[in-house]
């Protein structure tokens, strides 16, 4: 793999070497460890934040802790604007209810939730509920009542700063791309794998635009729905940072997409032994035009040929701990991306 073009001496590097406080006025990214969950935190020039997903429950809190201690001590912040839960999987939502004890959170926003009138809980478009007996789904309904709703593909949050969040997919859906052309990387796209019938295939799907800056979350978005984002035309353009789908996940990751988006860094929200699998890792070395791939853990049961740079893995040991953050420059046309609090800053051009 290249080595990152790092740049001189930038404002950006400046920015994020001498503190938070001169971090007002850029878009910030943070990685937070959840141990093969997921958890990503956006705070927007205006300083309004949006977590995707929070992590697993239990652990005396271990994730909503990890979760309040990047929003609170490292972002500067003392309340959530919005909590997108990409679907309905313990290991993204699991956290809520720690979290909303530590954090008061503004809005919740997913992909819908299972009309539980129904004598088969809705399974049809909610494979994996949560139904009436998930205590963590009754924890969601109670916290997010009055204050929730449901994406559709097409949608946007509503955010201040420039920044656009627009959901490119949700509950299996795409949005449409009518009058597009064509996309020649789908005539040698592999082949279809079965149907996924889990709550993965109808994961939210979420694209930040700020300025020249591109950023993609899937979710654990899988395989042929990832096609249809860029097949037969491409609905989400070229990217600047890729957060690698489902845990680096082989069955998620489709090589059209990758190739399509042509992303410049990817981050991986792995645990030590889930997700990052070797095959997924192989793909991303093989983009020409990805400059850095980090991964929140090296994966213990692989090789240091099957793992990125140690440079780049935010966290050796298996209890991990360590975020990784972004910053994009006030004029959108560079990004940093640095290991935990005081790591070295490696910047990237936007494309």
């Amino acid at each position: 793999m290249p080595r990152p073009r790092l740049l001189a001496l930038s404002c950006l590097s400046v920015m994020f070497l001498t503190g938070s406080s001169p971090a007002e006025g850029t878009l910030r990214i943070f990685f937070i460890d959840v141990l093969g969950g997921a958890a990503t935190l956006i705070v927007t020039p205006e300083n309004e934040s949006v977590l995707i997903d929070s992590g697993w429950p239990g652990q005396d809190d271990r994730d909503p802790k990890r979760i309040e201690h990047v929003l609170k001590k490292v972002a500067g912040l003392d309340h959530l604007d919005h909590l997108v839960t990409t679907h309905w999987h313990v290991d993204h939502f699991g956290g809520v209810e720690g979290l909303a004890k530590r954090v008061k959170v503004g809005h919740y926003w997913d992909r819908g939730l299972p009309d539980l009138s129904r004598s088969d809980e809705d399974r049809a478009a909610f494979p994996d509920g949560p139904g009436a007996k998930s205590d963590i789904g009754v924890a969601y309904r109670r916290l997010s009542e009055g204050k929730r709703t449901t994406l559709q593909a097409g949608d946007a949050l509503p955010l201040k700063g420039g920044v656009e969040a627009r959901v490119l997919a949700s509950g299996g859906k795409v949005v449409s791309n009518p009058g597009a052309e064509p996309n020649p990387d789908c005539a040698d796209a592999p082949a279809d794998l079965p149907t996924d019938p889990s709550d993965n295939a109808r994961s939210v799907v979420l694209r930040f635009r700020y300025k020249g800056f591109d950023f993609l979350d899937c979710g654990d978005l899988t395989w042929n729905v990832e096609k249809l984002l860029v097949c037969p035309s491409n609905t989400v353009g070229k990217v600047d940072l890729y957060q690698v789908t489902h845990h680096g996940m082989g069955i998620s990751n489709h090589p059209t997409l990758l190739k399509t988006i042509a992303p410049t860094v990817a981050v991986m929200n792995n645990g030590p032994r889930k997700g990052g699998d070797a095959v997924t890792v192989q793909r991303l070395k093989q983009l020409p035009g990805l400059q850095a791939a980090y991964q929140l853990h090296k994966n213990a049961a692989t090789g240091p040929g099957e793992n990125t740079d140690p440079s780049m893995i935010a966290n050796l040991k298996p209890a991990g701990g360590e975020f990784i953050q972004v910053q994009v420059a006030t004029d959108g046309e560079s990004f940093g991306v640095r290991i935990g609090e005081s790591g070295p800053v490696r910047t990237f051009k936007v494309r």
